[in-house]
């Protein structure tokens, strides 16, 4: 009995380790692709010592790291929400994130804050103001959601019904101020950021990721024990000696506040949350000790490699990475859930 657990452990780790080892590899192998140069331009550029080669080089190497650490954070509070919801076609996207950050992003727009430079409101790049009226209008929508769920017992019933009327109440203010208020320019700029894309990010919002996903990562993990006894109900939880209310509380808010950020730079890729998951429960099982490592490194290698299509399948034109994940994560996700047999709660 003891030897078998202790394989099963072995290979929960060897997987782990090598879904990291491939993160880390996949980094400079798809700096290499892209609508300039291709790779064996890049190889010839590298050899040659061309510095338009190294620029771009330079970029992409930006772009694939955003994508390695927006991938993990949005993988794994794509497993915190699930658990905390008892569901497994949960996502934090599901509290209302993404229309509430849009709406950010149109106020942002609407106190001038539309193009770079200086304004009446802000004088530093508006890129990054986007980003932070997408978090702020983001982190407001959770705690909505969560006092008006706490009033109801926040069990996830309640967290569900919260976030749909909240969400419904952002995405008519959103229209109206799509409608009346956003000229033409403005509208497209609120439509592109909804479709996700890692080229708006620059090294400040690089910075802020390297700093913000390692915490979100230890936040993740240290939640685990918590999100295991959350997927097998209330009673066994409070049997255990935990206090369900406040460990859902605390897993939905960290889970927001990690996709809040990921999607406050980079838009809307809610399928990632989704997908990475269901493929790392596949791959890992459902102990939470290793499916949160495991969501957060598939969903990187999964971000990755979907900018690297994005950048190459329809050059010249570079795909916002939103538009590329979900045509070739659903079939994916299709073929996964069909293959285990349903989708849904969890059981126990």
């Amino acid at each position: 009995m003891e030897r078998g657990v202790y394989i099963i452990f072995e290979r929960k780790v060897f997987l782990i380790v090598v879904l990291a080892l491939l993160a880390v590899v996949s980094v400079p192998v798809t700096v290499a692709f892209g609508t300039v140069y291709k790779p064996w331009e890049v190889l010839a550029g590298v050899l040659l010592g061309s510095s338009d080669v190294f620029q771009a080089l330079v970029l992409r190497f930006r772009r694939a790291l955003v994508a390695l650490l927006v991938g993990a954070l949005l993988g794994g509070a794509g497993v915190l929400t699930q658990a905390s919801f008892r569901n497994q076609l949960a996502s934090p996207f599901t509290l209302g994130i993404s229309s509430a950050s849009a709406l950010g992003v149109a106020v942002a727009l609407v106190l001038g804050v539309g193009g770079r430079g200086s304004s009446w409101f802000v004088s530093f790049s508006s890129p990054f103001v986007l980003a932070l009226f997408a978090f702020a209008f983001s982190i407001v929508q959770t705690l909505l959601v969560l006092l008006l769920a706490w009033r109801a017992g926040l069990d996830p019933r309640a967290l569900v019904l919260a976030s749909i009327s909240l969400n419904f109440m952002y995405q008519a203010v959103l229209y109206l101020v799509q409608y009346l208020v956003l000229n033409e320019v403005q509208l497209a700029t609120v439509v592109f950021w909804t479709f996700g894309d890692l080229g708006r990010t620059g090294w400040q919002e690089l910075g802020v990721l390297l700093f913000g996903t390692p915490v979100f990562a230890l936040a993740y993990l240290v939640l685990h024990r918590d999100l295991d006894l959350l997927v097998l109900g209330d009673d066994v939880a409070k049997t255990s000696g935990i206090n369900p209310r406040r460990a859902r509380l605390i897993a939905v808010m960290v889970a927001a506040l990690g996709a809040a950020l990921a999607t406050s730079f980079v838009g809307i890729l809610a399928f990632l949350c989704l997908l990475s998951p269901h493929v790392a429960r596949l791959l890992i099982g459902g102990r939470h000790k290793y499916m949160v490592s495991g969501s957060m490194l598939i969903g990187a290698l999964i971000l990755v490699w979907a900018d690297a299509v994005s950048r190459t399948v329809l050059s010249p034109v570079v795909l916002p990475v939103g538009i590329t994940l979900s045509l070739t994560g659903a079939p994916l996700l299709i073929y996964l859930l069909t293959r285990g047999g349903g989708v849904g709660g969890y059981k126990g």
